[in-house]
């Protein structure tokens, strides 16, 4: 069975608090529950699946973060990647794009090729993610109808973890004393046989966390 949430055995990011001050230099584009700052190049008429170059922001204020994710993650090209944070509830969603249309009225949305989301569904879970900062404990999984929650643990030993991409509502309870969360969102093209390796591995040391 695929997992929904699993930590992955990558070594810690020595550089998120330079990351956190940062981030708080800029304004902020809101989004459901979120204020994020882009990291990549975005056509809103191109369907996601081609590399995305790392946008100014990025290339200039992160260069830690990006070096990290070129070291660590096992894209072939990034797709997409931002940073988020909540400073309140995040509610059940999922993170689909979709082939055809916009299911989101009133905000904008990236649709997704057919080829992408196929790569996505075989290498499932595929949406990564690092927390930057914030409570490890609040991250939740629902079931379809987006009423009882699995809460998820990310171990103090890792700041990253995956998510299953398509068709996995989750959320996060905002908690006092909780307001500088911020997190990595990235998804792309992956070597398919590195994830596989980094999955199993990690599987391996944090089978007791994972969630199906």
């Amino acid at each position: 069975m695929v997992a929904r949430f699993l930590p992955l055995d990558l070594p810690l990011f020595a550089h998120k608090d330079k990351v956190l001050k940062t981030f708080d230099l800029f304004n902020k584009k809101p989004f459901f529950w979120w204020d994020e700052v882009e990291l990549t190049d975005r056509d809103y008429d191109t369907p996601f699946e081609c590399a995305n170059a790392w946008n100014a922001v990025a290339k200039d204020n992160f260069a830690d973060l990006l070096n990290y994710i070129d070291q660590h993650f096992p894209f072939e090209h990034v797709v997409y990647a931002k940073l988020i944070r909540a400073n309140k509830d995040v509610a059940p969603h999922v993170d689909n794009n979709y082939v055809d249309v916009d299911q989101h009225s009133g905000h904008r949305f990236n649709t997704i090729t057919k080829e992408y989301l196929q790569h996505q569904r075989e290498t499932e879970p595929c949406g990564y993610r690092m927390l930057i900062q914030g409570n490890r404990n609040n991250l939740y999984l629902t079931d379809s109808s987006f009423k009882h929650k699995t809460y998820c643990k990310i171990p103090e030993s890792t700041d990253c973890f995956v998510l299953k991409t398509n068709d996995s509502p989750h959320g996060v309870d905002k908690i006092s004393d909780d307001d500088n969360r911020l997190l990595l969102f990235i998804i792309g093209k992956l070597n398919t046989q590195e994830h596989a390796r980094l999955i199993e591995k990690s599987y391996e040391k944090y089978q007791t966390y994972s969630r199906t």
